[in-house]
């Protein structure tokens, strides 16, 4: 049985898929959590889009090896022009030299998928195996998930849609 938050964010067309690294281990998760809303901010700024109404997904988790936290996200809400590789780069570069983040890999989401195969562990494509991996990692618990309010309008304005 899939959670309401899989369901839902299985819903969404998203845009871009991140993994993001700390410099240090010895942030506070508040700063961490700021340092990730600073980075979706600049994007919302970027594309003037109203931040509060960017739908993301985040979920932050301890890396195998080394047991070092890390974040990985879903975002979407952008306009279609945003959806490109320089896009990519320049949140690249906000989350390393502005923030002064860890390491960042940010990739435009693959069409290819739908949410469920990208937020759950369904790994039937052929993909790049980090994709694949990390990005399957968004279903394995709900509990660890943390999503903007814009998740659930953005939701509920596919389903009025659907229902027209």
């Amino acid at each position: 049985m899939e959670s309401a938050d899989i369901y839902v964010l299985s819903k969404l067309r998203w845009q871009f898929f991140g993994s993001l690294t700390f410099r240090t281990e010895r942030l506070p998760q508040r700063v961490r959590a700021t340092m990730f809303f600073a980075l979706m901010r600049k994007a919302a700024k970027d594309f003037h889009v109203y931040f509060p109404g960017l739908p993301w997904c985040l979920r932050i988790e301890r890396g195998e090896i080394n047991g070092r936290l890390h974040n990985h996200f879903l975002l979407t809400g952008l306009p279609e022009n945003a959806v490109c590789v320089a896009t990519c780069f320049a949140m690249m570069r906000t989350w390393t030299n502005k923030l002064h983040g860890g390491h960042a890999q940010i990739r435009i989401f693959d069409p290819r998928l739908s949410g469920v195969d990208y937020v759950a562990k369904c790994l039937g494509y052929q993909l790049d195996g980090a994709d694949v991996y990390e990005s399957a990692k968004f279903g394995m618990d709900g509990r660890e998930l943390m999503y903007s309010r814009a998740v659930w309008n953005e939701e509920n304005h596919f389903r009025r849609r659907a229902d027209r």
